[in-house]
């Protein structure tokens, strides 16, 4: 039986440990969402990279039409996009994009040696827990969640649960204690319409920083977006059409 795992913040990630591991990073406010919503809308393969320098060093490498975006404590930064999901609009030709954050991609990177790696947000964590639950191997599966900052992240960890009680309908898993609570927050938070979320600290730091639709966008999406991000050699791909075929 598979065990399912969820480390609360990316600080507590060991990476050696992932290596032959099924690891998934969350960042539901916003990396991982507006990663779904990149590829949603066209732009692959996407670059996760953990600052504003590492970006712009990428970005001059790259021969092929991309668009960049970041942030940095919440914060834009100058000839970057903010990545803001509600404000990504479906570009016309298939480009790349590359994306830095405080959180989210520094989890990527963190997580970068495990076996198998998938990008989940509550937006499309159904899928990324279908596609977990298809797999051929018996590694366990390790749910990270970005946290905010070195701190603990509500939106994060009820974002775990979601998959995991996609997981657990779908067959049988041992859960760690982690991931027993995740689970529990999200079945609660999704019979409440996810209203605590609204009031989080991410939540807050997004309206000081003039981004205040960004959560609602998110929270509207649930489960709306059908794209399945996995991280292989470097590059994020939707892997969605690859369920599907699986699946006939």
């Amino acid at each position: 039986m598979r065990k399912v795992h969820v480390i609360t913040q990316k600080e507590a990630v060991a990476e050696e440990k992932l290596t032959a591991c099924t690891a998934t990073v969350i960042d539901v406010f916003l990396a991982t969402s507006t990663i779904a919503f990149l590829l949603e809308n066209n732009f692959e393969p996407i670059y996760a990279v953990k600052d504003s320098e590492c970006a712009i060093e990428l970005s001059k490498s790259q021969s092929e039409p991309h668009i960049l975006l970041g942030e940095k404590k919440g914060e834009s930064l100058p000839g970057f996009g903010y990545p803001d999901p509600g404000l990504i609009r479906k570009s016309d030709e298939k480009q790349g994009a590359i994306i830095c954050s405080t959180n989210g991609t520094i989890a990527i990177e963190k997580a970068s040696k495990a076996k198998t790696l998938f990008i989940s947000s509550i937006v499309n964590g159904h899928l990324v827990a279908e596609q977990i639950h298809l797999q051929q191997d018996n590694s366990s599966i390790v749910l990270i969640c970005s946290g905010n900052d070195d701190r603990f992240s509500m939106e994060d960890f009820i974002g775990a649960g979601q998959i995991v009680e996609h997981l657990m309908s779908k067959g049988d898993y041992e859960l760690s204690d982690s991931s027993k609570l995740a689970r529990e927050a999200y079945r609660d938070a999704e019979k409440r319409s996810f209203v605590d979320l609204y009031e989080c600290e991410t939540a807050h730091l997004l309206k000081k920083f003039n981004f205040p639709n960004a959560v609602e966008f998110v929270l509207r999406h649930h489960e709306q977006v059908d794209v399945v991000p996995v991280f292989i050699e470097g590059k994020i791909i939707n892997d969605y059409q690859v369920t599907a075929t699986k699946k006939m």
